[in-house]
């Protein structure tokens, strides 16, 4: 906001005698105006004040700069440099020939330095099973009520372990880990009693693990593998999964099967992707990977198929879902990103957005509304009107789904073992180097902490990085499964 205070250094006699100089316009006043470059100011950033006499004004024989800081200095023409970011209001006073002074104000705001943004990693753990590859599910840490943390070291053949992980703040200790004898290529989920879930490929099973010692509190065959689908959890502890032939299967949270949906001329049903849940917990989406792929929606207590849209897939055998808040379904492939309208009966491509190699990654949603995706070419902003590209920050991803903070920071590992913190118009904040191959997909603490998995001479390390006055994003889906419990239910 301007402001304009005109003050009068001379006075007036009670018989109107005037106080202008002989030969002076006395009907003139100062008007003044000033601009400053760059529009984008950082700490440690020249800063040029230019002040300009406005048309009308009376004639300025003095410019006094006040940069709210502390700090002044005289001339029409100045330049200055912020130490703190913040925000200022900087004045300029002017004073004309006959002694009449105005001021002009901007408030300004002072970005921190670039690359400065506090964040750090607080510890690191690594179980020490060595895995033959990464986990292709875009795997992500869950984190409970207690803050226990739970994550796979999934693809070590009969290695594969589930850890459980106490943060005891500058550490973390080991509480307790389960082998699965097979690999488990996805992320587990936690139920609403704190219960975890995960499942196995070779195994072709489901687990229901208690949270204090690991114990299996039962299991599931599915009769198929499940390789890249984490588990969605409805409010009262319902299951479901895909499988890789089996098509989709739904269980109560005491085991007991809901609901089992395959094709009816019993071809194979693909359905590597994760399932998730719409906002009312009555329907379940899913993407098929057979044939030219379909999104499909499932009656989630009785596993009737609602509808199913063709999508013209490529891959995208480690899809996950997500949901915008207009009850959009997002599905990633491995040429594009399409979203979905449900219209009750039928679903119908709302857009689609050409994008080479998001199959492994999914869509999450800033604080403004803007979408996230990994993709060959880096991180990927889009507009959730169209689909239309904002911009890309260049690095190679795979494996990885954002997560977004509070603040609008985005979150991504790349493949070449580091993590990216991206701030809402795609600059790097800052990079971290975790391990020397595929970085997963974060989860983002309520307290805005960072869990992530990387590998490092071919073993699994979790980490923790501490970033300063962050939590999720405000939105929709801020992350894989939605939320720190990977419940992938919509909110």
């Amino acid at each position: 906001m301007k402001m304009r205070v005109l003050g009068l250094l001379c006075m007036a006699s009670v018989v109107f005698v005037s106080c202008d100089k002989e030969g002076m316009d006395n009907t003139l006043k100062p008007y003044v105006d000033f601009s400053y470059s760059p529009e984008e100011i950082r700490v440690g950033d020249e800063v040029l004040f230019k002040a300009s006499a406005e048309p009308g004004s009376s004639e300025i024989v003095s410019w006094n700069w006040d940069f709210g800081q502390g700090s002044s200095s005289q001339g029409k023409d100045v330049s200055f440099v912020y130490g703190e970011a913040g925000n200022y209001k900087v004045i300029l006073t002017a004073v004309d020939i006959l002694g009449v002074s105005v001021e002009e104000s901007n408030d300004i705001t002072v970005l921190e330095e670039e690359g400065s943004f506090s964040a750090e990693i607080a510890w690191s753990f690594n179980n020490g099973t060595d895995v033959t590859n990464v986990n292709d599910g875009s795997s992500a840490p869950a984190i409970g009520d207690d803050g226990t943390v739970y994550y796979l070291e999934g693809f070590a053949g009969a290695l594969s372990t589930m850890v459980a992980v106490v943060d005891q703040n500058t550490s973390g200790q080991k509480k307790w880990e389960y082998g699965f004898g097979a690999n488990a290529r996805n992320a587990p989920s936690i139920g609403p009693d704190g219960s975890i879930y995960t499942s196995a490929w070779l195994g072709d099973a489901v687990f229901k693990f208690n949270k204090e010692n690991g114990n299996v509190l039962w299991q599931q065959t599915t009769g198929s593998g499940i390789s890249n689908s984490t588990t969605a959890i409805s409010s009262n502890g319902d299951v479901y999964v895909g499988t890789r032939s089996q098509g989709v299967y739904g269980w109560s949270s005491d085991g007991t099967l809901l609901w089992h949906h395959e094709s009816a001329d019993g071809s194979k049903t693909p359905f590597y992707s994760s399932p998730v849940l719409g906002k009312d917990e009555s329907t379940l989406y899913i993407l098929m990977t057979a044939t030219a792929g379909e999104v499909w929606a499932f009656d989630a207590m009785d596993g009737s198929p609602k509808w199913n849209e063709p999508v013209a897939v490529i891959g995208s055998l480690g899809s996950s879902l997500s949901i915008d808040g207009d009850g959009t379904v997002y599905v990633t492939t491995d040429n594009g990103v399409i979203a979905i309208t449900d219209n009750g009966s039928d679903g119908a491509v709302k857009w689609f957005a050409e994008l080479e190699g998001a199959g492994n990654s999914g869509i999450v949603i800033g604080p403004e509304g803007d979408l996230y995706t990994g993709a060959s070419s880096g991180l990927v902003s889009l507009n959730p009107m169209d689909g239309s590209l904002a911009w890309t920050y260049p690095t190679s991803v795979k494996e990885s789904v954002p997560a977004v903070d509070i603040n609008g920071n985005i979150y991504i590992g790349s493949v070449d073992g580091k993590f990216h913190i991206v701030d809402p118009l795609g600059e790097a904040l800052k990079i971290f180097e975790l391990g020397d191959n595929t970085v997963n997909s974060p989860t983002i603490a309520d307290d805005g902490s960072i869990y992530v998995e990387a590998v490092k001479n071919f073993q699994v390390i979790l980490y923790k990085i501490l970033v300063e006055d962050s939590g999720p994003a405000d939105s929709p889906w801020p992350m894989k499964g939605q939320n720190r419990m990977n419940t992938g239910r919509a909110l």
